[in-house]
């Protein structure tokens, strides 16, 4: 008789709790038969798993080369496996980002970035001489929450003195 050993995070379970895959291997292979597709519906049960995280962690780190663990085939957890960019930078909000993760690190450090960014365009918006202020300018300022210029207010009012009104003040009013 052939024993396997049970992981960690099996182990751990309350007594008499068991997985939605428990006695159901068949499932959890990455081949399909027939018009079935296996891969679909151990990914459904692995997604009501309560040790969805842990399985696919187990799995990563063992490097299983078959199978789905924790919802994820061997493509995904391999893309998982890989060492992540570190925290702070631009590839690792990016990553947390692609994940769906959240970071605070890498949140504050990006809308560092950006802010960074939206300054550099600002200044240059204000750099044309001839045109001094822009529209650009003048939405990029309200984004940063700095106070508007004159010249990048003027540019805004003579873009909008052109344009048609959409009248649903007027609408509204006459009714």
């Amino acid at each position: 008789m052939i024993y396997a050993a049970i992981p960690e995070f099996l182990a751990a379970l309350p007594a008499g709790t068991r997985t939605p895959c428990h006695g159901r291997g068949d499932l959890f292979t990455t081949t399909a038969t027939g018009d079935d597709d296996p891969t679909a519906y151990a990914k459904a049960l692995c997604a009501a798993c309560p040790i969805r995280q842990a399985c696919a962690d187990h799995a990563i780190r063992r490097g299983e080369s078959d199978g789905i663990w924790g919802g994820l085939t061997p493509a995904e957890r391999a893309k998982r496996a890989r060492p992540r960019p570190p925290c702070g930078t631009d590839a690792g909000w990016r990553s947390h980002f692609l994940r769906g993760e959240s970071c605070l690190t890498c949140r504050e450090a990006h809308a560092e970035r950006a802010r960074d960014q939206r300054l550099k365009r600002l200044a240059h918006e204000h750099e044309h001489a001839e045109r001094g202020g822009s529209l650009t300018g003048y939405r990029l300022e309200r984004l940063l929450g700095l106070p508007t210029c004159v010249r990048c207010r003027a540019a805004r009012q003579e873009y909008y003195a052109d344009r048609p009104s959409s009248g649903k003040w007027y609408r509204r009013a006459a009714a």
